[in-house]
């Protein structure tokens, strides 16, 4: 009894730990799990080689240098190319274009034969199968659909990849031009005209949005997979949401970047390629876009080719545009009396962004494009198929008879 007390007494003698040490001590077990936890991370993610950021390799695979274009998909090439953690197969004909199969592609083809021209979102960072262009394939076999499309490409290289397709001989009963919102940014400050060819070289001196938050994003993003999907989690929360902001450390906030903010904001014009358009800016690089446009026209119209155009939204613009944005407006003007047809995909993506919950306003990004991206993923390329598709079928592609297929020679 007497022991029991001596111990009672004891306990009640002992200092019991304040709320602000037991705070700190709480704190620095919650440190130091974190450190742990990002310690195992960064060795589970250097041995399993699962980082979300390419290799050179993965990004510029089957990428050579190019007179006129200043680079180019190689003939008869295959590579595994990636964006961000996803990984695909890209192959390349005998002509430069991505295709299902690296194949050769012959000079006349008994079906009406369709040259698409466009940048990355027609060469597509994904899987053929997923692509506009490889859906569109597919839905038409009585079409050949070649898809001339390369990441980076504006309607100064829409025409040179044209006009080299033609001077090889390469038959095509029609061209659409999948037009993209950045292509005002890059004739304004991404090229440059080296000749009167239609050479083209690309600016010397780039600059890319950088920030202590981007840098760190892009860390996790190389570094560290586990914690770059428990943090991707957060920003997929937020952005279903409707909080529209998400930079993934490439050039600020996909949902507001300078290369999209043309249609509905006013711009940097005075920075270079990519903080900005100069040294043409916005109305003259729009004048560009058009110029060079009309240099395809004249030139596929000499051999009574058709020309199509096809417009379709960024994020940013379902955001704080409309579906009767400038972009629309711009190219539909154009096509006046040029086009074969004018097709536009605003409205579709504007439905969708419509249907989403007043609980999860933001459910259409998750959807349609690939995430921390501007991209399409599988499901907006299906958008962009489905239109053009409902299109063609309206309005089927021709074969040129024979004697429409002499082309005087180009005038420069």
């Amino acid at each position: 009894m007497i022991e029991a007390d001596s111990k009672a007494t004891e306990a009640a003698q002992t200092p019991q730990p304040s709320l602000a040490q037991k705070f700190s001590l709480l704190l620095i077990a919650a440190v130091f799990c974190l450190m742990v936890f990002v310690g195992l991370d960064a060795a589970y993610s250097h041995f399993s080689r699962k980082s979300s950021v390419p290799t050179p390799a993965e990004i510029f695979g089957c990428l050579g240098r190019d007179p006129l274009r200043a680079l180019s998909l190689q003939p008869y090439c295959s590579c595994t190319r990636a964006w961000g953690r996803e990984r695909y197969q890209l192959n390349v004909n005998s002509m430069g274009f991505r295709d299902e199969t690296v194949r050769e592609v012959p000079l006349t083809d008994p079906r009406p034969r369709i040259l698409m021209l466009g940048d990355s979102f027609t060469e597509s960072m994904g899987p053929w199968d997923q692509s506009f262009v490889g859906r569109i394939a597919k839905r038409f076999p009585q079409y050949e659909i070649l898809n001339g499309g390369v990441g980076g490409y504006s309607p100064s290289n829409y025409l040179n990849t044209a006009r080299i397709a033609l001077d090889k001989g390469l038959q095509f009963d029609e061209a659409i031009v999948f037009i993209d919102i950045s292509d005002v940014q890059d004739e304004a400050a991404l090229l440059h005209d080296i000749d009167d060819s239609g050479a083209v070289a690309l600016a010397r001196n780039q600059y890319h949005y950088q920030t202590w938050y981007s840098d760190l994003r892009n860390f996790i993003s190389k570094y560290l997979v586990l914690t770059n999907y428990l943090w991707e989690l957060g920003e997929r929360t937020l952005v279903r949401f409707g909080f529209y902001h998400l930079d993934h450390g490439f050039n600020g906030n996909v949902f507001d970047l300078e290369r999209s903010g043309w249609t509905y904001r006013k711009v940097v014009e005075d920075k270079p390629f990519e903080e900005g358009f100069a040294p043409l800016g916005v109305e003259a690089g729009i004048a560009k876009e058009k110029m060079k446009m009309d240099l395809l026209w004249q030139d596929l119209a000499r051999r009574n080719i058709p020309i199509s155009v096809v417009v379709y939204p960024w994020p940013a613009t379902l955001i704080y545009d409309s579906v009767d944005s400038r972009e629309v407006h711009i190219w539909r003007d154009w096509c006046e009396g040029k086009c074969k047809r004018f097709i536009t995909a605003f409205p579709e993506f504007f439905a969708v962004k419509e249907q989403c919950p007043k609980t999860t306003p933001g459910c259409w990004y998750l959807k349609d494009y690939f995430f921390g991206d501007i991209h399409l993923s599988a499901a907006g390329n299906k958008i962009v198929a489905d239109v053009v598709s409902k299109n063609l079928e309206e309005t089927p592609a021709v074969k040129r008879r024979k004697s429409e297929s002499r082309a005087r020679p180009r005038e420069h």
